[in-house]
């Protein structure tokens, strides 16, 4: 059979997540070709899963305390004595501790998934930041062309060796320029400390 979803199983960090939330709520978990079977080592309650998303579903309903669904299939074809009939549960065993005990334990594995959970997501959101802000300091930013832009402009107009001017307008254009340059270097004072 190509293609069975039990393959590779241990590198899918959902599944890891899930192994860790059934381990911690006392499952021991076997993998076979095309299916994984999880029994509860205090009880002796078994499930068998044929496809990821059931897995999935069951971990993320005892991560989150609640009563798993029972998996859905259609029941195979039964012939001869026994059509229809269940096997008895097995018995509640004095030293199993009642569900109120178990609680704490789940409620813990449930915050050690949750705290790796947002560690992982804390640590992507960090590395975005990291790269936007590393992105941000290599590009010159617009406001920053238009200062350059305008410094230029003021120059080139108002300067008194780019004055081609005689006269009255000449001095107005050059006092003009010392006016206007004085400001603009205390700006860039301002801006470097």
């Amino acid at each position: 059979m190509a293609g069975l979803w039990t393959q590779n199983i241990e590198r899918d960090p959902r599944y890891r997540g899930a192994a860790e939330v059934l381990e911690a709520a006392g499952y021991a978990i076997t993998i076979a070709d095309g299916l994984v079977e999880i029994e509860n080592e205090e009880s002796g309650d078994r499930q068998r899963f044929r496809a990821r998303k059931e897995l999935l579903a069951f971990a993320s309903a005892i991560a989150a305390g609640e009563q798993p669904q029972p998996v859905k299939r259609s029941a195979p074809i039964r012939n001869g004595q026994g059509f229809g009939g269940r096997q008895p549960r097995p018995e509640a065993r004095d030293s199993d501790p009642p569900p109120a005990e178990k609680e704490p334990e789940l409620d813990l594995a449930k915050l050690k998934a949750l705290c790796q959970a947002l560690v992982i997501e804390r640590d992507a959101w960090k590395a975005r930041a990291q790269i936007r802000e590393t992105a941000a300091a290599a590009e010159p930013s617009g406001s920053d062309e238009k200062y350059r832009a305008l410094k230029k402009f003021i120059a080139r107009e108002f300067h008194p060796d780019n004055v081609r001017a005689d006269g009255i307008e000449r001095l107005v254009r050059t006092e003009v320029f010392k006016t206007i340059w004085a400001h603009i270097e205390e700006i860039e004072r301002a801006g470097r400390s």
